[in-house]
């Protein structure tokens, strides 16, 4: 009796897991994990992976630039995308990028007005991952992704076709990449955000020379670097040069002086953003195929 009782608890046990690993494989994704979110980030930040080409900068990149695509034509080379929210450009991302690099080293500034202001050289996004507890890390990278089919799920996401339900859509990729929409697209919604973001915070001349000698450096140690200006919206872009004390003409000449390439973005207003500040998925993939193609051009020049 007794074993009967031990093989049916198991057999129930056995059951109650199946079910659940097929349930949680057949329902729908939530339009944003947070258990893959959590990973993501850990993940970016303390992974030991070495790739052949890094991009550096703030959201604009990790949401803008795909490195799949990228890679794909620069017959695969291993591309990292390490941006971060409200990311700067200094010694402390400066060091990690450079650790992280193999074999071929090349290195793309993705410059916006932001990153070169006084506030983004915080990287409080960058230091809240560094500075997680060991176990919290371990958690968020091997442990919580297991129980990922608990992540919250609305109602909707089950009845409607993912794509139709408003929302911030986010896929997490191992790349580094945040492939990104948002339903309704509002083109203006980020405007009023960047005023007040530029108030008494233009870009830094002393972030600026900083830039271009670590370049210098870089240059120095036969890395390649590459810059350029992420692409947004016209509207945003005028309010940048009006507000943000970013002389794009001027920092492409110090930079080309110096050694580096800048990457000129033609049609740089024909990619869609989500919200006047970021690229659609769509786009980015774009957009990364042709930053992809412009660097090869560089690198394969005789």
């Amino acid at each position: 009796m007794k074993k009967q009782y031990l093989y049916r608890f198991f057999l129930l046990v056995l059951i109650s897991a199946v079910g659940i690993f097929v349930v949680g494989k057949l329902r729908p994704e939530p339009i944003s994990s947070q258990v893959q979110k959590e990973k993501f980030w850990s993940d970016k930040v303390h992974s030991t992976n070495k790739y052949d080409l890094i991009f550096e900068g703030d959201s604009r990149i990790y949401r803008g630039i795909d490195p799949k695509s990228v890679s794909k034509e620069l017959k695969g080379l291993r591309v990292l995308n390490f941006g971060f929210s409200s990311g700067g450009h200094n010694e402390l991302i400066f060091k990690e990028v450079e650790n992280r690099l193999r074999n071929d080293k090349i290195i793309v500034l993705g410059l916006t007005p932001y990153s070169l202001t006084p506030k983004a050289q915080a990287n409080k996004h960058y230091l809240q991952e560094k500075n997680r507890s060991q176990k919290d890390v371990f958690n968020r990278r091997f442990i919580n992704p297991l129980f990922s089919f608990f992540d919250p799920i609305k109602p909707t996401d089950v009845i409607y076709y993912n794509d139709t339900i408003p929302g911030y859509y986010e896929r997490f990729k191992k790349n580094g990449w945040v492939e990104s929409r948002k339903i309704p697209f509002n083109p203006k919604a980020a405007l009023p955000g960047y005023v007040k973001d530029f108030e008494s915070n233009i870009v830094s001349e002393d972030v600026l020379k900083n830039l271009f000698e670590q370049i210098e450096k870089w240059i120095q140690k036969d890395i390649k670097v590459f810059a350029l200006r992420m692409p947004t919206t016209e509207e945003m872009e005028k309010l940048e040069n009006e507000l943000s004390g970013f002389k794009e003409n001027e920092i492409r000449k110090s930079i080309e002086e110096i050694g580096a390439k800048w990457i000129e973005v033609d049609n740089r207003y024909d990619y869609v953003s989500y919200d006047g500040s970021h690229l659609d998925r769509e786009s980015a993939r774009i957009f990364s195929s042709y930053i992809g193609r412009k660097i090869n051009e560089v690198i394969n020049e005789k």
